[in-house]
């Protein structure tokens, strides 16, 4: 049965398409018309119950959240395929760091790109916060240390190439797109060019 991937451009799904390119996963990509309230149907929201997106169906599993499906994806299909750790311990870290992306890397970097920078999706200059640019700024700034001494002696998060890559990678991607500053941390900027330069990430349009 063809997995079923709901998303928008230029979305967190991206990290999605991403990944299930890196698998070499047979999908069909569904973007939900939001003029016609696809989004907002019954249907749909059977799926994702905000009616956002990402959302996967494989079978009769249904997933939202892009960490979730990333890490669900890595157990399901990565490990045979290198693409996730095999070991309880790892896995348990791959995880970890899956989650945190989201929670810590992506949620930080976007409140500074609100409050602190003039990007098509920040706020107009009267809505900003100096005191939250100031604050998101650095904790993203923390956030970008923690990638930086992960990455110190590696190549990738987990020495090899893995989903944990895409799933913080892909935030950088936004970053980059929308003139976020990533400092002078060399391991992280080589890093990212690595990731960016795979040929799936070139299929994620």
């Amino acid at each position: 049965m063809t997995i079923k991937l709901y998303t928008w451009p230029r979305s967190s799904g991206m990290k999605v398409v991403w990944a299930l390119e890196e698998l070499g996963l047979s999908y069909e990509r569904i973007e939900p018309d939001r003029a016609k309230g696809e989004n907002r149907a019954p249907a749909y929201l059977a799926v994702h119950p905000s009616g956002r997106v990402p959302a996967l169906v494989d079978g009769d599993t249904r997933l939202f959240e892009s960490a979730v499906i990333l890490a669900w994806l890595g157990d399901r299909y990565g490990v045979d395929k290198g693409l996730w750790p095999k070991g309880e311990r790892e896995r348990a870290e791959a995880l970890s760091w899956t989650v945190w992306t989201v929670g810590d890397l992506s949620a930080y970097m976007m409140q500074f790109v609100y409050h602190g920078l003039d990007s098509p999706v920040s706020y107009k200059a009267d809505q900003r916060s100096k005191a939250a640019a100031d604050y998101s700024r650095s904790q993203f700034d923390r956030s970008l240390d923690a990638l930086e001494q992960r990455l110190d002696g590696r190549e990738f998060l987990f020495g090899t190439f893995s989903l944990v890559d895409v799933a913080a990678a892909s935030i950088l991607d936004v970053g980059k797109m929308l003139g976020v500053d990533f400092g002078d941390r060399k391991a992280v900027l080589a890093w990212h060019e690595r990731c960016a330069a795979r040929p799936a990430h070139a299929r994620m349009a």
